[in-house]
């Protein structure tokens, strides 16, 4: 099987489920001249054919006849998470290139196998960590990167709803649990904040809504060796909204909910004025002296770009297998994501 550096990368889809059916299909539609369905696999006859409607592929029931096509070029696995690691690890067998839907294992453990297996065949692993393009966090690092909030010492990502889900991603043994469905995006983030590896961790797993047997509520708090600390919580018994991300700095705060991010930070053309504490007694009903700081306000609608959209994880696949560009997302990042998820579930009853 040849590599064409001209057309469109040739895939295979394997799963045709939420995420390849309903996520992966129409994300690719958008870039006809990158990327080209060529065969898909799925053990449900109905959405074999959904997908041959769809995009005129080739529809497989087992993916060992997938890989033995040898028209792919690419496997694009979404899965169920337990097969993650035997799928991945079959396809890089083959030589092909391999996408990996999120989480990239159930472990940190089946993740280092996966590093090793890939840099055997060349490098050809990628995991979609699609939320990394995420517009609204996108626009909270440049916001941080430019200064306005001072050093930022606090970050809370947060991410739920009351959910009382059924399905196979509330079951342990399928590889479910809020840790493994949203925990891999949030952590993903939050080590991007960090900047540097986290060198203290501290965590918390329960069941609360879900009627299967894996955690639905996921706090995870992570320190770096700068004194940043990062707070996530996913939540499927949350019942009052909040924000979905909220940084605070020495200077100012963000905070993002839904489309809009809101900045309130001390004016940079003015300096604060010299001051230092007094051990004098204070005015009764004071707290030292007053202060007149001078706060802007903004509030800015998160709007996608090429860089910062949901779908930008396609063009930059591309980029990476036809003209050999670095993929945003390094294997390493990945395999630091499962890390941490295996650390959160020590000492847990979910471990």
């Amino acid at each position: 099987m040849e590599s064409d550096s001209r057309g469109p990368i040739r895939i295979g889809l394997v799963g045709l489920g939420r995420a390849g059916l309903c996520m992966h299909v129409p994300e690719l539609a958008k870039f006809p001249e990158l990327f080209r369905i060529v065969a898909a696999c799925d053990p449900i006859k109905e959405r074999r054919d959904d997908a041959e409607a769809r995009t005129g592929c080739r529809t497989y029931r087992r993916y060992e006849d997938l890989l033995a096509d040898m028209d792919v070029e690419l496997v694009d696995i979404a899965t169920r998470s337990d097969d993650h690691f035997d799928h991945a690890l079959a396809a890089l067998k083959s030589r092909r290139w391999v996408l990996l839907e999120k989480p990239m294992t159930l472990n940190y453990e089946e993740a280092l196998k996966l590093r090793a297996a890939s840099i055997k065949a060349g490098n050809k692993l990628y995991v979609r960590h699609n939320r990394r393009f995420e517009p609204g966090f996108t626009r909270a690092r440049e916001a941080v990167a430019s200064g306005v909030l001072g050093e930022v010492y606090d970050v809370r990502l947060r991410r739920g709803a009351f959910q009382r889900r059924d399905d196979w991603q509330t079951v342990r043994r399928c590889g479910g649990g809020q840790l493994l469905n949203w925990g891999p995006h949030l952590i993903d983030q939050a080590l991007q904040f960090l900047g540097t590896p986290p060198v203290q961790m501290w965590s918390e797993l329960k069941r609360v809504a879900a009627l299967g047997d894996a955690e639905d509520y996921a706090r995870v708090i992570l320190r770096n060796s700068d004194g940043l600390t990062v707070d996530l919580e996913i939540s499927g018994g949350r019942i009052v909204p909040e924000p979905e991300i909220v940084v605070t700095g020495t200077r100012g705060a963000l905070t993002m909910t839904g489309d809009t991010i809101k900045l309130r930070y001390l004016d940079p053309a003015r300096k604060l004025a010299r001051r230092r504490a007094s051990v004098r007694t204070p005015p009764l009903g004071g707290f030292g002296s007053p202060e007149n700081l001078v706060w802007i306000e903004k509030q800015v609608d998160v709007v996608p770009t090429a860089t910062a959209s949901m779908d930008a994880t396609w063009p930059h696949l591309h980029a990476a297998i036809r003209r050999n560009k670095p993929f945003p997302v390094t294997l390493d990042q990945a395999v630091e994501v499962m890390r941490v998820i295996t650390a959160a579930r020590k000492d847990t009853p979910f471990g």
